[in-house]
């Protein structure tokens, strides 16, 4: 068993589905599911248990990745012992934004990872909050608006962290190219009612709303899962939906649309500020700095509205 086979099993461990960690570890599917099924046919145990909930890790597989991830670090520990290499680190915590993970990619593409170690974490918000202010990050894209606004700031400034502009978002219900209101220009609440209400994130919905339009439209009461993966799988499934803000990419443009949110009143405003968080008094190094660029870039920043 090789090095690679670990660090792709510790990885599929770490994200718990081998689409996720596919992604994450920058492989082709395919490619991940035979490298662990060799790993497992020379071991002569399952690591994982496939189910359609996911990769779920056996009792013997717990084993095997607690010893593996031991063996892992000795080799990293040595690798920089008796090579005087210490890898760099850049992770970036972020909300799901189609956006985020290209100009990540481009990061990774043009540094070598035996330069760097990478990680790159989709999160809620509070979640992208904790990663920067504790250094799992080096930096966070969210979003404020009017109903998060004041309680993120205080949260922010809490924490030692500061919020960089860089556009302003419309709110946009999330569909299914199939679903009943998928060609719509703009879509109510109203009409959303009839729908199942999913997310992964409880604490998203009153970001976009006040206490009082979430209990009015039932969005108190989502069907709630426990990441994006599944969230999409339901709104085809059930015609139902979610809310985002920002734009999720070309590369999701064939199955879901956006549409334009109306609000309460029936117009449609701008009501959300784009941005990333980094630590205060903290320069960004150079890599921080052309990610930024990249999403710039990628968002036609500036005068690009999401």
């Amino acid at each position: 068993m090789t090095l690679q086979q670990i660090r792709y099993i510790l990885g599929v461990a770490e994200y718990g589905s081998l689409n996720k960690a596919a992604e994450k570890l920058f492989i082709s599917q395919p490619s991940l599911t035979s490298t662990v099924h060799d790993a497992e046919d020379e071991l002569g145990f399952e690591i994982f248990h496939r189910s359609s909930r996911g990769m779920n890790i056996t009792e013997e597989g717990a084993n095997f990745i607690r010893d593996a991830g031991e063996l892992y670090a000795q080799y990293e520990a040595l690798l920089k012992k008796y090579t005087g290499i210490q890898k760099k680190h850049f992770s970036v915590s972020t909300l799901y934004y189609a956006f985020a993970r290209k100009a990540f990619v481009e990061i990774v593409k043009k540094n070598p990872q035996n330069e760097y170690d990478f990680a790159f974490w989709e999160k809620k918000a509070s979640d992208v909050i904790s990663d920067v202010s504790e250094g799992k990050s080096e930096l966070g894209i969210l979003y404020l608006s009017e109903s998060n606004r004041q309680n993120l700031i205080r949260e922010l400034n809490a924490r030692s962290l500061i919020f960089h502009h860089l556009t302003e978002c419309n709110a946009f219900a999330y569909l299914h190219k199939n679903h009943p209101l998928a060609k719509n220009e703009s879509v109510s609440l109203d009409e959303l009612s009839a729908y199942h209400f999913i997310t992964f994130d409880t604490d998203d919905v009153n970001s976009f709303f006040s206490r009082d339009v979430i209990e009015h439209f039932g969005l108190n009461k989502p069907i709630t899962v426990a990441d994006r993966a599944t969230e999409l799988n339901l709104i085809e499934q059930l015609n139902g939906f979610t809310f985002l803000s920002g734009i999720v990419g070309e590369d999701t443009a064939e199955d879901f649309v956006l549409i334009p949110l109306q609000n309460p009143d029936g117009k449609i405003s701008h009501s959300f500020e784009l941005g990333f968080i980094t630590k205060k008094n903290q320069e960004m190094d150079d890599i921080s700095l052309r990610f930024i660029e990249n999403v710039r870039k990628i968002l036609n920043i500036a005068g690009f509205t999401c």
